[in-house]
């Protein structure tokens, strides 16, 4: 079989195993054979007439849909008997879909972050609106979106939203992780596959491309990904990029490249806060078909301080939790299995205290700062007092200013109480030990023991 007809082929494979379902590219278009490609007709050989028949009234338009986009002109498909079993392209000759459709994988992943189910607060909102746009066809300010932030923020949710969107308007959009694009990059360049591999920019509607502080230091890449941006610019397409740093941290980065990623909107993720974080968690939670207790659910968000992967982990274990408890969880099951969650992935604050101490003992952070003087709420505020003490470098007076106003006498006495008492109870001490684990603290007031948080 003739080489160049085995690739055109292969790449139109690519594209159709996108656009169709899996069990339809495996049971049909899987099994033909490339059998000559002639003028402007692609021959194609169908292991019997009735595989033949199906092929010609069902797939013949999306087959040569695709061999027009690969050979880049308007070509013809015609089916015919031949020899029993096709003969699947190699990998060589049959690279991973791009440009146009993903392949099925990648299309049940875009199919789980849309727009709508994308939760928008104050910290990404700039970042939402600007895709919103970009999908709106209101380029003339924001093109290209650059998007960048810490992980787990939801820079990838927005790339594939805003892939989503464009695809249901049935256009081709060009997606790839940053790896992925040096990967295939290369892999045209070992193969003398370039002419290919520019094509599918040439035919995209649209180009997003993730985690592009992978690009860094790569010069070749960089000079295909210039050129690649020109042409889709320059033709008013869409772009999106994504990554962990804004154009100007990113170093090694071309100094072209740079000035075309700042010439469009960039859009910061700024991380969760308490609101966010909470109505997140309830998103999900719906999406897993759980039902958390209100009061606990609004601890949990006051405790997790880390990205929407976090709250996704909590709500994993829970689902699991979840099964025997007919998706109802209540705060004991909760403690003992969020607790290795809720260790502060960064440096131990005032406020990071506070709300810990809060959600252990079920109260809210409004009634620490309080004037409230009832043993419910006191005593967790002694305890606040203490691990602020204990935890962080701030003075009393700053403390007691954190913790409603009060003065440092009162903050010291506090203190005091808090020690006083760990040290007479083995019990209670093990309990603030585990307090300090959970705030990322490798210390701890007295003797430490395992085991979950419970309210002391």
């Amino acid at each position: 079989m003739n080489t160049d007809v085995a690739r055109l082929w292969g790449e139109a494979c690519s594209l159709m195993e996108g656009e169709l379902s899996e069990k339809d590219y495996q049971t049909w278009i899987r099994e033909l054979n490339p059998k000559c490609f002639e003028g402007d007709t692609l021959t194609l050989e169908a292991p019997f007439g009735l595989y033949r028949d199906r092929i010609r009234r069902s797939f013949l338009p999306a087959i040569e849909s695709a061999v027009s986009v690969v050979a880049d002109r308007q070509c013809r498909v015609a089916v015919v008997v031949g020899s029993f079993g096709g003969t699947r392209p190699s990998a060589v000759t049959r690279p991973r879909p791009a440009g146009g459709r993903q392949s099925r994988h990648s299309r049940h992943r875009f199919g789980k972050r849309t727009f709508g189910n994308f939760v928008v607060g104050g910290g990404n909102r700039l970042a939402y609106l600007a895709a919103r746009q970009l999908v709106g066809g209101n380029l003339s300010q924001g093109n290209p979106l650059f998007i960048y932030g810490g992980v787990g923020l939801g820079k990838t949710h927005l790339l594939m939203a805003i892939a989503n969107e464009l695809r249901n308007e049935g256009k081709r959009v060009l997606y790839y992780p940053g790896e992925d694009f040096t990967r295939k990059m290369v892999d045209a360049l070992r193969h003398d596959r370039m002419e290919s591999f520019r094509r599918e920019f040439r035919v995209a509607d649209a180009f997003l491309i993730d985690d592009v502080q992978f690009l860094a230091g790569k010069k070749r890449t960089q000079q295909e990904l210039y050129h690649a941006f020109n042409l889709l610019h320059a033709a008013g397409k869409p772009i999106a990029l994504a990554s962990d740093r804004s154009p100007s941290e990113l170093e090694r980065l071309e100094e072209g490249l740079q000035n075309r990623f700042q010439g469009g909107v960039l859009a910061d993720l700024a991380p969760l806060d308490r609101d966010l974080r909470y109505r997140i968690l309830k998103a999900k939670l719906g999406e897993a078909g759980l039902t958390l207790e209100s009061r606990v659910c609004e601890r949990l968000a006051m405790t997790l301080r880390g990205s929407v992967r976090e709250i996704e982990g909590v709500v994993a274990r829970l689902r699991l939790a979840a099964s025997e408890g007919g998706n109802v969880v209540g705060s004991d099951v909760l403690e003992l299995l969020v607790a290795p969650f809720v260790r502060s992935s960064g440096p131990v604050n005032l406020d990071v205290v506070i709300d810990t101490v809060a959600w252990t003992y079920g109260v809210t952070r409004d009634e620490i700062l309080s004037r409230d003087r009832s043993r419910r709420v006191a005593w967790p505020r002694h305890v606040a007092a203490y691990l602020c003490r204990r935890l962080t470098s701030a003075s009393l007076p700053e403390i007691g200013e954190v913790l409603g106003g009060r003065n440092h006498t009162s903050i010291l006495r506090a203190v005091r109480s808090v020690a006083e008492r760990a040290g007479s109870d083995p019990t209670f001490a093990s309990r603030l030990s585990e307090l300090e684990r959970v705030l990322g603290s490798g210390g701890s007031a007295n003797s430490a023991r395992s085991g979950g948080l419970r309210r002391g």
